[in-house]
C-alpha cells in the first residue's frame, strides 16, 4: 500500500508511516466510529447516556457489596473500582473490537483506497467515546470520596500515553490475526472473562505485596501493570517503578514485533478477509 492506500507487491507496507498519514486524515475514521454510536443509541430514550449508565451501575452496585464482602472502606473502595473498571472496560473495548474490524470493512479493503490503521482507529476512537462517558463517573466518584487525593495526578500526563502505546501494538497485532483466523474475537472474549477475574479489579492488589508468592503471580499479568499505571495517580499514588519498567518494555518490543509483522503480513489482508 502506497501513500494515497493502494497496496504494492513488491514491499510490504511501512506501519508507521501509515498510522502517521491516518492520524493526520483523521476524517474517515473519526466520523465512522461517530456515526456508529449515535446511530446505535439514536432511538434510545437515553441515548448517549447509555454509555456511561451501565458503569454507573456496575461500579454503585458492586461496589457497595465487595466492600462489604472484603471489609474494605467504601469511601476506599469506591474510587479503586471505578478507576480500574473504566479503565479494563477501555483496553477490552479496543482490544474485542478490533479483532473483528478488518472483516467487517472488506468492501473498503477491496478498494484499496483506506489503509488498514484507518479501520483500527475506528476501534480506537469508539473506545474513547465510552472512556469519555466512563471517565465522568470515575469523576463522579472521586469528588464523592473523602480519600480522594490528586497530588500525583500530573504523572497520569507520562503514565496514560505508555497505556495508548501498548494498546496500539496490540490493536495492530489482534487485527491481523482476526483478518486471518475467524475465531480470533470469541478466543479474545473468552480469555478475557478470566483476565478480568485474575486481574486486581475487584479485589485490592495491597493484599499481596510483591515479596510474596502470591504478589508475584500477580505482578506477572501484564494487564496489572497496565492497569497500574493509570490508575495509581488517580488514587493520589506513584505507580510502582516494577510497573513502569514492565509497560516502558512492552511497548519497546511490542512495537518491534508488530512493525515486522504489518510489514510482512498487511498486503495479504485482502486475500484474508
Amino acid at each position: 500500500m502506497n501513500a494515497g492506500g493502494t497496496y504494492r507487491s513488491d514491499q510490504g507496507p511501512a506501519l508507521l508511516a501509515h498510522l502517521w498519514q491516518s492520524l493526520r486524515r483523521p476524517e474517515y475514521w473519526a466520523y465512522s466510529s461517530w456515526l456508529e454510536i449515535t446511530t446505535k443509541y439514536r432511538r434510545t430514550s437515553l441515548g448517549l447516556l447509555w454509555l456511561a449508565l451501565p458503569v454507573a451501575l456496575f461500579v454503585l452496585v458492586l461496589g457497595n457489596v465487595y466492600s462489604h464482602l472484603m471489609s474494605y472502606p467504601l469511601e476506599r473502595y469506591l474510587p479503586y473500582l471505578a478507576v480500574g473498571y473504566v479503565t479494563w472496560r477501555f483496553m477490552i473495548q479496543v482490544v474485542t473490537d478490533v479483532a473483528g474490524a478488518l472483516p467487517s470493512h472488506k468492501a473498503n479493503i477491496m478498494e484499496g483506497r483506506i489503509r488498514l490503521t484507518d479501520f483500527i482507529l475506528v476501534s480506537f476512537s469508539k473506545a474513547f467515546f465510552h472512556l469519555f462517558f466512563g471517565g465522568a463517573v470515575v469523576v463522579a466518584v472521586l469528588m464523592w470520596s473523602p480519600e480522594t487525593h490528586l497530588g500525583h495526578l500530573w504523572t497520569l500526563l507520562l503514565s496514560f500515553p505508555l497505556l495508548l502505546l501498548n494498546l496500539g501494538w496490540i490493536a495492530v497485532c489482534i487485527a491481523l490475526i482476526g483478518a486471518r483466523f475467524r475465531d480470533t474475537q470469541e478466543l479474545i472474549g473468552a480469555v478475557l472473562m478470566l483476565g478480568f477475574l485474575l486481574t486486581p479489579i475487584l479485589w485490592q492488589v495491597d493484599r499481596f505485596p510483591p515479596d510474596t508468592l502470591r504478589g508475584s503471580l500477580v505482578r506477572f499479568n501484564p494487564a496489572f501493570h497496565l492497569l497500574e499505571v493509570v490508575r495509581a495517580p488517580l488514587l493520589g499514588g506513584h505507580p510502582e517503578t516494577a510497573s513502569i519498567l514492565v509497560v516502558c518494555l512492552l511497548a519497546a518490543a511490542g512495537w518491534a514485533l508488530t512493525i515486522l509483522l504489518y510489514r510482512r503480513y498487511a498486503r495479504y489482508v485482502p486475500l484474508w478477509v
